[in-house]
């Protein structure tokens, strides 16, 4: 009988304990429209609030007012950085190149974000968005750590004709690096400054001679090679000089019995030569079919652009 009574004690409590936790219909305005970590761990998550006439429109405030912690926008940070001697034809392509990158980092950050609690009064809906900082510090951490990895590589060859992927990777890493301290509490340092970039790259040749002897290939991939050649500081001249490269693509018709289609394989090769000396030899091939030769060539011109964008300084002409 004595237990019993406990029980029936203890019971009767419960039906009269206040619960902290507030519902959507609650008359009380919970403190965490207003401070959103009153409902949040700071330490564990970031949050951010947001209020509309629905509650998807709510949730989509909140997320959008927590998205904007990780607003990226990168403005004029190679001019900033970089000195009136040292300006680039190809710094408005590298900005739209990292806010592309970044966006889609942040992007793939922000798929994790959710709503803890909702709370509705006199026609609004409030929401309460959350982010768990350790997730968020993994996939920004295991991004920096993928582009130090390439960018230690790039950075101890010291190629010119790597400089531009250099300074891509350099401002995309400075950029998450600043959101990995949001959430991580401390960023990452990188092996090199931006001004040990620029100090490096005044140690090189302003200018420098170059011969570009071409059997046959198509005009674009000509251009593209010129391109990358000029941005990487040389001059690319019709006549001798110490340095020179050959470019020559060699195409083979295969079999494919389908009407109307053929079958090529296109062999791209590139030579470097120094002082007349040869020095480094780059080939690579891709099979297409298409209606024509032309056809079946421009199938693969992204193939080879990216190529010779990715091994161009294999040709150690720096």
């Amino acid at each position: 009988m004595k237990n019993i009574l406990i029980l029936l004690l203890l019971s009767s409590c419960s039906l009269f304990e206040k619960r902290p936790k507030l519902s959507d219909t609650a008359q009380e305005t919970p403190g965490w429209i207003y401070a959103p970590y009153e409902a949040c761990a700071e330490a564990t998550e970031l949050c951010a609030t947001g209020e509309s006439k629905t509650m998807a429109q709510a949730d989509a405030q909140a997320k959008a007012n927590l998205a904007s912690i990780f607003e990226v926008q990168v403005k004029s940070d190679l001019s900033v950085n970089t000195s009136s001697s040292q300006t680039f034809p190809w710094q408005s392509a590298v900005r739209q190149e990292v806010q592309q990158s970044l966006q889609e980092s942040v992007n793939q950050i922000l798929e994790g974000v959710e709503v803890k609690k909702h709370f509705k009064k006199e026609g609004l809906t409030y929401a309460l968005a959350s982010l768990d900082r350790a997730k968020a510090s993994d996939l920004l951490g295991n991004r920096i750590q993928k582009i130090d990895d390439e960018l230690n590589v790039l950075w101890a060859r010291r190629s010119r004709t790597n400089l531009r992927k250099i300074v891509r990777l350099y401002l995309e890493r400075e950029k998450l690096n600043e959101k990995y301290s949001i959430v991580a509490g401390q960023g990452r340092p990188a092996r090199m400054t931006y001004q040990d970039i620029m100090a490096w790259r005044e140690t090189r040749p302003r200018v420098e001679n170059l011969a570009l002897r071409v059997g046959q290939a198509p005009e674009w991939m000509t251009e593209k090679l010129k391109e990358l050649l000029t941005e990487s500081g040389f001059r690319i001249v019709k006549g001798d000089a110490q340095k020179m490269i050959s470019l020559n693509v060699d195409s083979i018709k295969e079999y494919l019995n389908v009407e109307g289609f053929e079958k090529y394989t296109f062999t791209m090769n590139m030579t470097s030569f120094e002082k007349g000396e040869k020095l480094k030899v780059l080939a690579a091939s891709e099979t297409v079919t298409g209606r024509s030769q032309a056809d079946a060539l421009l199938k693969v011109k992204h193939f080879f652009n990216d190529y010779i964008e990715q091994h161009l300084s294999d040709l150690h002409l720096d």
